[in-house]
């Protein structure tokens, strides 16, 4: 079985005009934002460096951006631990959610032409598809390529690049929760309401659904949480 470090090994990849540090850096954070790396888990600077092959100067680089993001904290007298996502995170998050993906949403129901929203039902209908199979890979990626389309088509790259950041930080959290049926469902059941009242232009009643949508998102998550703590006691 790999172990953290073989995860982050495998996650490094040169990319044209990055540097080292930047290399570690990203492979770092998809590893711990897939799962690859737990919470509580200490980074090994010295060991990291060894196995593979490179300086510790760029693994400091890449942990102090990610302490930055609050995915690594540093830990008296143990030293770069991955940061524990707690309820009240989660929360956080989450209301915060619900604020710019309104303002998203009702920008992307703006610019939208015909074409767009057809390209959204497609989008909604494979999705659909790929959940009556059972294809739980493909229902994920079709969730987040409806969610990026929407925020494309806001034409707020503020705003996007915000948004980014914190649904990377619950990725795991929420990717897991996709696997139960029943939980797939309604998440396609709220995104077709979604795109219905995109292409109306019924603004009070898409906006009520996205905070509908997103609260449920949370409380399905924060319960996830604590029956996982719960069974960790």
């Amino acid at each position: 079985m790999n172990d953290y470090i073989d995860s982050i090994i495998d996650h490094m990849q040169v990319r044209p005009n990055q540097t080292l540090a930047e290399e570690v850096y990203l492979a770092m954070r998809q590893a711990i934002i897939q799962g690859h790396i737990m919470e509580g888990q200490r980074i090994n600077e010295k060991e990291l460096s060894s196995r593979a092959h490179i300086s510790r100067t760029p693994i400091r680089e890449a942990l102090h951006r990610l302490t930055e993001e609050k995915l690594i904290s540093y830990v008296p007298h143990v030293g770069a631990v991955v940061t524990r996502i707690t309820p009240a995170d989660v929360a956080e998050i989450f209301e915060i959610r619900i604020v710019l993906d309104r303002l998203a949403t009702f920008h992307a129901m703006q610019n939208m032409q015909a074409a767009d929203f057809d390209a959204l039902d497609q989008l909604l209908t494979e999705t659909e598809a790929a959940n009556q199979e059972s294809d739980i890979p493909t229902v994920i990626h079709g969730f987040e390529a409806f969610n990026n389309f929407i925020y494309q088509q806001s034409q707020m790259p503020h705003l996007i690049l915000i948004v980014s950041r914190l649904r990377d930080y619950l990725k795991h959290l929420r990717d897991v929760s996709l696997n139960g049926q029943e939980r797939r469902n309604k998440a396609l059941q709220e995104h077709r309401e979604i795109y219905e009242l995109m292409r109306e232009q019924n603004r009070p009643e898409l906006g009520r659904i996205l905070a509908e949508h997103l609260t449920y998102s949370k409380t399905f998550i924060l319960s996830e949480m604590a029956q996982g703590q719960q069974h960790a006691n």
